[in-house]
């Protein structure tokens, strides 16, 4: 019972205003062995909150050139700074066959050097201990020069 008076109290106590993905600043290879492969990307987030918001580990999907390229799982929790746009590096494990798979399966990136890639799925945040599930769907063109 003091649980609910807890979040019905913290609940009104905080308006909530969604946060903005400003996109992908940089997407390299972290580490690569045969199975699985180590990607970064730095999302530049602003959230206009008046407090933190923790961003749980969850399983997204990523694609490649509108090409489903596997699911992944965050690496770590994110936690984003109160009233700040920030850049936070997301650390995403996928296996090595089934990006690499999606990659080459465009020569027109190979020739132009860049490749899209997007990240999909519902992404869990708390605040107080109170959660709340927002979906991402952030689609940024990338160099290739990154992988190398």
């Amino acid at each position: 019972m003091l649980v609910v008076i807890t979040i019905i109290t913290l609940s009104g106590c905080f308006e909530y205003e969604d946060v903005d993905f400003k996109g992908v600043q940089n997407f390299s290879l972290a580490d690569r062995t045969k199975e699985n492969v180590l990607i970064r990307l730095d999302l530049k987030v602003d959230n206009p909150n008046t407090y933190n918001i923790t961003i749980k580990p969850t399983t997204l999907d990523v694609f490649i050139n509108g090409k489903h390229a596997g699911k992944t799982k965050m690496k770590d929790k994110i936690v984003l700074k109160k009233n700040t746009t920030g850049v936070y590096p997301l650390y995403l494990q996928a296996k090595t066959q089934e990006i690499m798979g999606a990659m080459t399966g465009s020569l027109g990136s190979l020739f132009s050097g860049k490749v899209k890639v997007g990240v999909k799925g519902d992404v869990k945040a708390k605040v107080y201990g109170v959660g709340k599930k927002f979906y991402l769907n952030e689609e940024e063109t990338v160099s290739l020069k990154g992988l190398m």
